[in-house]
């Protein structure tokens, strides 16, 4: 996995967008919120959201980390680069990430983008 194929998986999720948010984060939305971003001083690290069960079990492993800037308080991580994942893994946590972003939208929004 590099940023570019991690930038069409995102993109294929509906309702997803890129854009540069908080001056050199580039943030994959759903609806205007961010389910995942990288540094675009860095590219080779991600940050994406977890299931809060599953934060403290993907932190252990190696290349993973507690998301900076108080990310890891809404159980944000950080591969700290790509190869830790396999494509298979960043697919499952990427979707993960947009559903758990996807949750919090207000049901009108959800429904159409299921629609």
């Amino acid at each position: 996995m590099h940023i570019e194929q991690l930038r069409s998986l995102c993109l294929a999720l509906p309702g997803t967008s890129e854009g540069i948010k908080y001056g050199d984060q580039l943030c994959f939305m759903v609806m205007g919120k961010v389910f995942c971003s990288s540094n675009v001083k860095n590219l080779d690290k991600a940050n994406f959201k977890v299931d809060d069960e599953i934060f403290e079990e993907l932190c252990e492993r190696e290349g993973i980390v507690p998301a900076p800037y108080g990310g890891a308080k809404f159980k944000w991580v950080q591969v700290t680069h790509f190869d830790c994942l396999s494509d298979a893994e960043w697919k499952h946590f990427i979707q993960q990430a947009y559903q758990l972003v996807k949750a919090k939208l207000p049901k009108k929004v959800q429904t159409s983008l299921e629609g």
